[in-house]
């Protein structure tokens, strides 16, 4: 989405509010959400631009439902990614003092266009690893069902081959 800034570039307002939604599939780089989360909806753009004598602030509150599988039992997840992206609006290309070129937008054409940011800041805030819950059990190894107790497999411990002189040895102290 394209807004148009000419208003504060002409001092006529120093703020415009804005409030928008992406669609992921209109951004061709929405390819660096991992491919394991579906976005259930469109992302939810609100927030303001602010003309603040020599610089503009962008800033936005940004939101997605999105759904994935729990990494430890395969349960499908919904959850929520909520988060504040924020970025100085300049004029020119030149990097402002103190500040990293991936915090800035550049003006084209009278207005900026930061769809393509807001994905990529979503695919940075996104987990990487989901559980359904903390104390997930994950499954069983065995038979494939969660272990929370509905399998009925035994439960048997299995030593690597290499720390069976170590097995032997505690035996002895044992005794």
């Amino acid at each position: 989405m394209k807004i148009d800034l000419t208003p504060i570039l002409n001092r006529r307002v120093p703020v415009i509010s804005f409030d928008f939604t992406v669609s992921p599939e209109s951004v061709p780089e929405a390819a660096e959400i991992s491919e394991e989360i579906t976005l259930t909806e469109a992302i939810s753009v609100k927030g303001r631009i602010t003309d603040n004598d020599g610089y503009m602030k962008l800033s936005a509150e940004v939101s997605v439902g999105y759904k994935t599988f729990c990494d430890r039992c395969l349960a499908e997840i919904n959850d929520r990614a909520e988060f504040e992206f924020s970025r100085f609006v300049t004029l020119t290309t030149a990097v402002l003092e103190g500040v990293d070129e991936d915090e800035m937008l550049v003006v084209k054409e009278g207005g900026i266009d930061f769809d393509r940011e807001i994905i990529e800041e979503l695919s940075l805030e996104l987990p990487v690893y989901h559980l359904c819950e903390d104390d997930c059990p994950g499954l069983c190894s065995v038979c494939g069902k969660r272990l929370d107790g509905s399998c009925g497999c035994e439960k048997k411990k299995e030593i690597d081959p290499r720390m069976e002189t170590f097995k032997k040895l505690l035996e002895k102290m044992d005794k």
